[in-house]
């Protein structure tokens, strides 16, 4: 029987007189063909006061070309037994596609036209702005998102990590054609693109709209980073937004993360798999669900970037169980930095990742998600592959190295959507911090 690692191809990469980054893996397993079209830029890259631009432009683009109606793209996507959709990242925009191979022809054709004439027009944003804003309204009612989105916003203020990827409600209503276009010819040109496509196609099918692009989005790579944040708390932050009658909390610890090229990265995520990725094994969920029934769910991970982002612990405690999880939380980030991972939870951790590195480019689908991920963030060809190969070097006394090195319980910020008047006295005291410590905003304000 073949291996996993016998069934991998290799990307094939367009010829270097092409601007745009082109990777390609031919998989005739069945009659389809992925295709993903990214473009670096993002959230991060929404002028301020203007957050949500680089999302609605993006829907926008698919809403009507110079010579189609909206109605008219999605007709034609039906026809080719195709979809298209598109996201919006913080550091990266990306349209999505999936078509039958047979197809593929006309459904480049169409993303070349959606890529390189879209119409804009003003009726199709004004529909789009009230959709988008229900949206975000509907999201904004789901506590969890709100705390999570909420706590990037005020962690991270002032920095291009707060603006949240679908916009904030006062930025949406103002948006116009103007705003839109301005953002079009920001971040899509042929210098900033990748292609990337896998399935039942030959390599040569993709060269037209290598062309195309070339030809009508001409433009030289823009510098489009994104600044390290140097804005953590002082000393432990506490902030409640405040929401009328909670009979639960959203709870949401975090401090500033690493980069995803940090050196550290693999030590770290192993330990915060024992920490709080590792299910009902992990530390976590041992001690705030197992043992003392505070939370149903308790977990933490890091969120990457090209600077660092953050490391995060979330849980959801009712409103009486909260002062008292919050500070055990609290202690276990210090007793994580102090005294790391013990043996057991080593040797758990590093098992079950390695046991399941494999699934992470076992289809071609998979493999074409990493490359982009290896391209936009400068990590080696084959970084996500490689995985296990590293992993299987690391010791445990340099995971807990690496966790002395970064956890910083004193520059931590709490952040939590619950009722002020029934948890702002009761956490003060149980932290031992003065009331004045402890913030309250309007769960609403932006």
């Amino acid at each position: 029987m073949k291996t996993l690692f016998t069934l991998l191809s290799i990307f094939s990469v367009a010829p270097s007189s092409e601007a745009a980054q082109f990777y390609f893996e031919k998989d005739a397993s069945l009659p389809l063909v992925y295709v993903t079209a990214a473009f670096k830029g993002g959230a991060t890259q929404d002028p301020e006061g203007k957050t949500g631009v680089s999302s609605l432009m993006g829907k926008m683009m698919l809403r009507g070309t110079k010579n189609k109606t909206k109605q008219q793209i999605d007709l034609a996507l039906d026809a080719m037994g195709g979809s298209l959709d598109f996201e919006t990242r913080a550091e990266f925009i990306a349209f999505r596609g999936i078509v039958l191979a047979d197809q593929l022809p006309n459904f480049l054709s169409l993303l070349s036209e959606i890529l390189t004439t879209p119409s804009f027009r003003a009726q199709e944003l004004e529909r789009l702005k009230k959709e988008e804003i229900s949206s975000l309204l509907n999201e904004l009612s789901n506590d969890r998102n709100l705390a999570r989105l909420r706590f990037d916003e005020t962690f991270f203020k002032g920095h291009p990590f707060s603006k949240p990827a679908n916009g904030k409600l006062k930025d949406l209503k103002d948006l116009t054609i103007a705003d839109i276009q301005s953002q079009f010819q920001k971040l899509i040109h042929d210098e900033s693109m990748i292609l990337l496509a896998t399935g039942s196609a030959e390599n040569s099918a993709f060269q037209p709209i290598l062309q195309s692009i070339r030809q009508k989005r001409p433009g030289a790579a823009k510098a489009l980073g994104v600044p390290e944040f140097t804005g953590e708390p002082a000393k432990l932050r506490v902030v409640i937004f405040d929401k009328p009658d909670r009979t639960q909390t959203q709870v949401v610890i975090g401090q500033k993360g690493v980069s995803i090229r940090h050196p550290d990265l693999d030590a770290l995520q192993l330990a915060n798999h024992a920490f709080g990725a590792g299910g009902f094994q992990a530390r976590l969920m041992v001690e705030l669900r197992v043992k003392r029934g505070w939370t149903y769910g308790a977990g933490s991970a890091f969120r990457l970037g090209t600077t660092p982002h953050s490391w995060k612990v979330s849980f959801f405690p009712k409103n009486a169980d909260t002062p008292a999880a919050i500070r055990e939380a609290i202690r276990m980030i210090e007793d994580l930095g102090k005294n790391g991972v013990t043996e057991q939870e080593f040797e758990n951790s590093k098992k079950s990742l390695l046991n399941g590195a494999g699934f992470s480019f076992n289809t071609p689908a998979k493999r074409m998600e990493n490359r982009l991920t290896e391209i936009l963030f400068g990590l080696p060809e084959g970084y996500f592959r490689d995985f296990a190969s590293r992993l299987r070097e690391i010791s445990r006394e340099q995971v807990n190295a690496a966790l002395a090195r970064f956890v910083r319980p004193e520059h931590l910020m709490v952040g939590l959507v619950g009722t002020a008047k029934i948890s702002k006295a009761a956490i003060a005291q149980t932290l031992g911090l003065p009331e004045s410590r402890i913030e309250v905003q309007n769960y609403q304000k932006e």
